[in-house]
């Protein structure tokens, strides 16, 4: 797939965004060794920071490619991590970090997956690649895996209780039948004892709220799968090495539902910018029957659209998300682009996209024969 290079151009909003939580230093530290295999690269420029991994693929006919760091546990390709304010976005930073970040790898291509269609940088990356090629791109910039996530604008109100907000689209939106049906559910959880809720932001501790979430998270599912944090030992000192630091600094927080004194959800949010980004939820299937995710996603939420320092809200989760696509309004375009810096990369590009795009079709047809399509 080709991408016209004036589809992020026509308007800027709350979807034009480039921040990204992953490139803070602590999440890139932590997972040297546990979720990538050797050391992050990465370059600081006037408030971008761009990380690479270096990687092999036969599939590329033996040219250099860096792969930017966006992946399962940091599914978004921006970069821009200007914390203290210090730094506004613009076209010369990115194109300086673009160039500090090519020739440091040496790389003749750059694979980017997860980069958010609508923000300026998209713009800023076509230009600055037609001007390293000295030619067009609009056919030479490759794309896959194009994708529309469940993204919440903070600024649009609640739309179930007629709260205004500081914008319009894109809020918290529930049916009739969905807000009984939740309504229903908080009554039956009462019958069983008290329901609130508790967060690192207020008055829960680091240790206690990580303990209860990696318990509430590995009661379930993800524990029989595997994927829980607290049951693979590189997992949880991934996350134990990065959460600390970053909820001490407002980077992150913990928010758990309770039962009296029993978390039976929980979630995870990182932050960057005016964005908020819910990075791992889990519940306690005890309770599944409650739908605990669904009134953990909607209470961080509402708490979202009230803060004034909070814009939106990235779910960073795949299309079709079963609980954010009903309850959030918005919609945001990502894709995995194919970035060649010279000839050889243009090879490169197309052969490897290929190579990917016949791996996506074959493990699609495999789930559809299994029934899990």
């Amino acid at each position: 797939m080709l991408l016209r290079s004036d589809t992020a151009l026509e308007g800027f909003g709350i979807l034009d965004q480039f921040d990204s939580p992953f490139m803070h230093e602590a999440f890139l530290r932590a997972s040297e060794g546990r979720i990538c295999s050797g050391p992050v690269e990465f370059v600081d420029e006037q408030g971008y920071r761009l990380a690479w991994e270096e990687q092999r693929s036969s599939f590329a006919l033996g040219a250099t490619v860096a792969t930017y760091w966006a992946h399962g546990y940091g599914p978004i390709g921006g970069g821009f991590c200007s914390s203290g304010g210090e730094w506004e976005r613009s076209e010369v930073g990115f194109h300086t970090a673009l160039d500090r970040m090519a020739d440091a790898s040496g790389a003749d291509l750059i694979v980017w997956p997860y980069f958010p269609l609508e923000a300026r940088e998209f713009g800023w990356l076509c230009s600055w690649l037609s001007g390293r090629l000295d030619r067009d791109v609009s056919r030479l910039m490759l794309s896959m895996r194009e994708h529309k996530r469940a993204f919440l604008d903070a600024r649009a109100g609640d739309a179930r209780t007629g709260q205004e907000g500081r914008g319009t689209g894109g809020g918290i939106v529930l049916s009739r039948n969905k807000r009984k049906t939740l309504g229903r559910q908080v009554r039956r959880l009462e019958e069983l004892g008290g329901v609130h809720f508790r967060s690192t932001l207020q008055d829960l501790a680091t240790d206690e709220a990580m303990e209860r979430f990696l318990l509430t998270e590995s009661s379930g599912w993800k524990a029989q799968h595997g994927t829980a944090l607290a049951v693979d030992e590189k997992l949880n000192a991934f996350v134990m090495g990065f959460m600390p630091q970053m909820i001490e600094e407002g980077r992150a927080q913990v928010d758990l539902m309770m039962l009296d004194d029993k978390c039976i959800a929980g979630l995870i949010s990182l932050r960057a910018g005016r964005g908020l980004f819910s990075w791992k939820t889990g519940m306690d299937e005890v309770y599944k029957r409650f739908s605990p995710g669904v009134h953990m996603l909607l209470h961080v939420s509402e708490e979202a659209v009230r803060d004034d320092s909070i814009d939106y809200v990235d779910s960073l989760a795949d299309q079709g998300h079963p609980v954010a696509e009903h309850i959030w309004a918005g919609r945001r375009r990502y894709a995995q682009l194919f970035l060649p810096l010279n000839s050889h990369g243009i090879a490169a590009s197309q052969s490897l996209r290929a190579a990917m795009a016949g791996k996506d079709s074959a493990r699609y047809w495999l789930k559809k024969a299994l029934g899990r399509a």
